[in-house]
């Protein structure tokens, strides 16, 4: 007993001891934690927006929407949507909610790290308002010392108010009554149901589930928060129906000059890693890539053709900055169709599997149970990868999918910043068939990489950030990562430049420089839904979208209006200059192709010195995978003779008369005598051949590049015996 007693005794004195610590670090930690009662109403200041000649073009702040609200001028269903939603038990504690700690400090203790706040609505105000972001547990101990200063000095309704009037909810909106208005257009105090649960859900994560943003993130996380209103007894099950029912509100349209492009800049300051919204708030200016010439040009580009939606980016490719970026339906992501062909063609040349001169077979094709079809179900048959792409061929561009595997395609497009699905990892990526798609920012930043090399780093539109006192905060550097090698980004914007000069971008070839192209087009039955041309040369990138927010089907085409769009844009740019041309890195080299192998027998094999230039047209490779093998049929010209012998004499058959010219010559009685030279269209008719046994001695041959003639082997044919010619005899009678 007196063992056990001893031993309680230090357990106990240890525990008191270990109390004891624990609170002296409390308060050491805590010292000059003081309530600032000012901060407690937010007094944000707006963010001034500069263009890229640092020129001020706008002022983005709460300014002018009335920012305060009383607690009792709230109904209840919107005070208990907050509640619900981050802290149900707020009237009943004291600020802290010491269950939540423990679970939360638990599974910090597993993870190793700070994954759990437990933050009642009390603690987020402090934190929002008082402290830094920092996860420390300093931090953390000032936030419950102060947290329980609050709820000492002030009632439950007026930390409700406080928070409620300061709490973030995206696109600049500080305060319940600032974000009804810019998400509702009506006061806090006209706020229903749902949309009390959507401003509650909101503010969780105001990038992801803002409405504006990714309205299926947002209904999810809305109807989650009216379940719990409903659990928690404070909505009936009929007012949640009716509340489940109601749509997200709709993105009204400012229409002021550059407000997209604002928008845009302002949620990618909002994505930064050092923005916090309770602390970047007083007089930061943000720096653009905005050019107003070309905003202005774009936000009023319009013909009597118009027929849907549209969204227009323009981007500077050394910088990655974006000088223009103007919207009527919002920035969607959407199918991109054949757009997303170049990627795959670039990394297929990155792996050697093709050249821009590779012939493939366009022919309705079945891989497995996916059976694509080219457009309007025709087909070229065998054509060159450069006229695939050029002319947008369906059955190709799968091929192209087929031998690269779609885990390999779906890698390089994600090196390009094209993020691709699990669910979308099938041939019909090929053809811009997935879920969701891209972003017009998304898919000009890959096009953007082709264009600089091969190198992708995302598009911006921030150069840098600067606080009050003109401290830097931020500054863009592109952070380039490769997705393919020089080489390969050159070859397939030279393939772009095809489809640019004669496929279906071809409305750019007026331009008077070089441009690369390329459209696409998604549809069903019904009509189109998303057209688009995407154009590169080597200091811009142009995308334009065509289509409808709610998917309303038009006949607009990527090759039509939206390219039309394209050359515009181009003009705009550019004027009376012209951009530099495009690069070709040393590493493609240039290779005469032989026409006779490629035409007849689909094999790509290198021109000789002497071919003659109507056999032969020159393309790009590759230094690694440059074709060895030279053409066989101007190596050393070679025929076959076949005899036929009727009452009008022997008749010589040959193969290659297309290409060759013959000297033909007769052996008789022991001598050679020569009887053509000369060109053959395909038989040679001998009207005076021997009675007696002969043969003929066929030399082809073909005049080359340099004007001298270049003989091939000697043919001799066998015996013939004239004296045996008859009527309707049999072929090769004369054979001896």
């Amino acid at each position: 007993m007196k063992t056990f007693a001893k031993l309680s005794a230090a357990l106990l004195c240890t525990l008191l001891a270990g109390a004891a610590a624990a609170l002296a670090f409390y308060f050491a930690a805590t010292a000059g934690a003081t309530l600032q009662t000012d901060k407690l109403v937010s007094a944000q200041e707006g963010c001034a927006i500069y263009d890229i000649y640092d020129e001020p073009v706008a002022e983005v702040s709460a300014e002018g929407r009335p920012r305060s609200v009383r607690e009792s001028e709230l109904p209840a269903h919107v005070k208990d949507a907050f509640i619900c939603a981050e802290d149900k038990h707020f009237y009943s504690h004291r600020g802290l909610d010491y269950k939540g700690i423990a679970r939360a400090l638990i599974a910090n203790l597993k993870a190793r790290a700070f994954k759990q706040g437990a933050s009642t609505i009390s603690q987020q105000l402090i934190k929002n308002t008082q402290l830094t972001n920092e996860k420390t547990v300093r931090r953390k101990l000032k936030e419950i010392r102060l947290t329980r200063k609050l709820e000492k000095r002030y009632t439950k309704a007026q930390i409700l108010e406080m928070y409620l009037n300061t709490i973030y909810f995206g696109h600049g909106c500080y305060g319940i009554e600032s974000a009804s208005g810019f998400y509702f257009r009506k006061h806090a105090a006209e706020l229903d149901v749902a949309d009390a649960a959507t401003l509650a859900a909101i503010i969780r994560s105001p990038n992801n589930y803002s409405p504006f943003v990714d309205k299926k993130s947002c209904l999810h996380a809305r109807d989650r928060v009216l379940r719990r209103m409903r659990e928690q007894g404070k909505i009936s099950e009929s007012e949640y129906d009716r509340a489940l029912a109601e749509p997200l509100p709709e993105q009204g349209k400012e229409e002021t000059f550059c407000a997209d492009y604002i928008a845009a800049a302002y949620r990618e300051m909002e994505e930064l890693p050092f923005w916090h919204p309770y602390k970047i708030l007083k007089g930061c200016k943000v720096y653009t890539y905005l050019r107003p010439e070309l905003q202005n040009y774009a936000e009023q580009l319009k013909t009597d053709a118009d027929r849907s939606g549209k969204s227009i980016l323009i981007a500077e490719n050394s910088s990655r900055g974006i000088a223009a970026w103007h919207t009527t339906e919002g920035e969607l992501r959407r199918s991109p169709g054949s757009a997303l062909k170049p990627f795959l063609y670039a990394a297929a040349i990155q792996e050697n599997l093709l050249a821009p001169c590779t012939p493939i077979l366009d022919e309705q094709t079945a891989f497995g149970e996916y059976c694509p079809t080219g457009y309007r179900e025709t087909y070229k048959g065998w054509v060159s990868a450069r006229e695939a792409l050029a002319d947008s061929l369906n059955i190709p561009a799968v091929k192209v999918l087929n031998s690269l595997g779609t885990k390999r395609g779906a890698q390089y497009l994600q090196k390009f910043g094209l993020r691709v699905m699990e669910e979308d990892r099938t041939l019909a990526l090929a053809l811009g068939g997935m879920a969701e798609g891209y972003t017009p920012r998304e898919l000009a930043g890959a096009y953007t990489a082709l264009a600089r090399g091969g190198t992708y780093a995302p598009l911006t539109y921030i150069r840098r950030i600067e606080d009050a006192d003109g401290k830097t905060l931020y500054e863009h550097s592109p952070a380039t990562t490769r997705a393919v090698d020089e080489d390969s980004a050159a070859l397939t914007i030279n393939m772009l430049q095809s489809a640019s000069k004669t496929g279906t971008a071809k409305k750019l070839s007026v331009l008077p420089f070089d441009i690369a192209a390329k459209t696409g087009t998604n549809g069903t039955r019904e009509g189109n839904i998303d057209a688009w041309a995407l154009s590169c040369t080597s200091e811009h990138t142009v995308a334009v979208w065509m289509g409808n927010a709610d998917n309303a089907p038009t006949d607009i085409t990527g090759g039509g209006l939206p390219c039309h769009y394209c050359m515009l844009l181009n003009k705009k740019i550019y004027g009376s200059s012209s951009p530099a041309p495009f690069e070709m890195p040393t590493s493609v080299k240039k290779c005469d192709i032989d026409l006779t192998c490629y035409n007849g027998e689909h094999l790509v094999r290198l021109a000789t010195q002497e071919q003659p230039d109507q056999y032969r047209y020159t393309e790009l490779f590759r230094e690694t995978s440059l074709p060895t093998e030279y053409s066989p049929v101007y190596t050393s010209p070679r025929d076959e003779a076949v005899l036929q012998a009727n009452k009008s004499g022997i008749r010589i058959e040959l193969c290659y008369t297309e290409y060759y010219k013959y000297i033909i010559k007769r052996e008789y009685n022991g001598k050679i005598y020569q009887i053509y030279d000369g060109s053959v269209d395909g038989t040679y008719l001998d009207t005076s051949p021997p009675a007696d046994r002969f043969r003929y001695r066929i030399t082809p041959y073909f005049v080359g590049r340099s004007g001298h003639p270049v003989f091939g082997c000697e043919v001799a044919t066998p015996y013939v015996d004239r004296s045996s010619i008859k009527a309707d005899i049999p072929d090769n009678w004369w054979t001896k």
